[in-house]
């Protein structure tokens, strides 16, 4: 009998323990759905408060809440989301990139250029949080909505440009049409997010290719710096030629300026000495004997004088 009271005794105890532990549990659970709609928005975020799932407040001052201490009904009244208004968001966006051969082009990512041939794009894509009424509602996985609508700008924006031009010097005009497009897209899906950059960490061809591309790109700097050079020497050569033509046609012109001039004065003597020998021949022509004679012995250095009968002469 005494056993049976002492066993009574126990388990009216433990009885009585759990009890009072179920109480406690309750009482607890009870406070932490109370202070649950107490919470506490940190610098950098903002807050937004969905009751039974529904947006609270009619306008946009009384829908967003500045960091500070914010008072909501609990848990399971009132869902506090918060949306990291203030800090940049960096993404990678690797769908179009591989570092291995391009054995399977379906399991590798890759752009198609204009001038249809491949590049492999690895890329980084920076946003903030500038709706975030709309980032809360609308966007379910952030990631999956930004690496689609970039992929999609990336293919879109290499579908206009050549291979060459995306590897090299047009690689920032590549970036900013991707980043354009990818906005638009971005805003279509209302997703409350503005791209502030996309960087394009690595762009090359396909392994298998690279070797011939940089054969064609090394042969292609060639040609250009021959085609300078040629340019440089034909810029050169062409008005020195142009000096040196129009110098000898100065001369030319001088010295046929010159021949008209002294035959037009033998011109003039000669009609002047004809028509004075038409009227007295003998005198003109002794005349211009005598000075055609005196002009010849004027021309004469050194005269030596032979004696009539001496069949040598010796010249010094």
């Amino acid at each position: 009998m005494g056993d049976k009271n002492n066993k009574s005794v126990v388990f009216s105890d433990i009885l009585s323990s759990l009890s009072r532990y179920f109480l406690i549990a309750v009482v607890v659970m009870i406070l932490f759905i109370c202070f649950s709609g107490v919470r506490f928005v940190k610098s950098g975020n903002v807050a937004l408060i969905l009751r039974f799932g529904n947006l609270l407040g009619d306008n946009y001052e009384e829908q967003v809440h500045e960091p500070g201490l914010l008072l909501a009904f609990p848990y399971i009244i009132d869902e506090v989301v918060m949306v990291p208004t203030g800090s940049v968001i960096e993404q990678k966006i690797t769908t179009h990139y591989t570092d291995d051969y391009m054995k399977d082009l379906k399991s590798n990512g890759y752009v198609i250029t204009g001038d249809q041939n491949i590049a492999v794009i690895d890329a980084c894509v920076k946003y903030k949080i500038t709706d975030p009424i709309a980032y809360a509602l609308n966007v379910s996985n952030i990631e999956a909505i930004v690496n689609g609508s970039v992929s999609n700008a990336m293919v879109e924006m290499a579908a206009g440009m050549s291979v060459d031009d995306i590897l090299t010097s047009e690689k920032k005009a590549y970036a900013n049409g991707t980043k354009k497009l990818a906005q638009e897209k971005l805003d279509i899906a209302n997703a409350g997010i503005t791209v502030n950059n996309i960087e394009l960490t690595k762009v090359s061809m396909p392994k298998e290719v690279v070797r011939i591309y940089e054969e064609v790109n090394a042969s292609n700097v060639k040609a250009s710096t021959m085609l300078e050079e040629a340019q440089k020497y034909k810029e050169t050569m062409i008005p020195e030629a142009e000096s040196k033509a129009n110098k000898l046609v100065s001369d030319a012109n001088t010295k046929k300026a010159k021949e008209i001039a002294t035959a037009n004065k033998d011109l003039v003597e000669f009609w002047g000495v004809l028509e004075e020998y038409k009227t007295n021949k003998s005198v003109v022509k002794a005349r211009i004997y005598n000075q055609k004679i005196t002009e010849a012995i004027s021309k004469i250095g050194e005269v030596k004088v032979v004696q009539k009968g001496d069949s040598k002469i010796i010249i010094d």
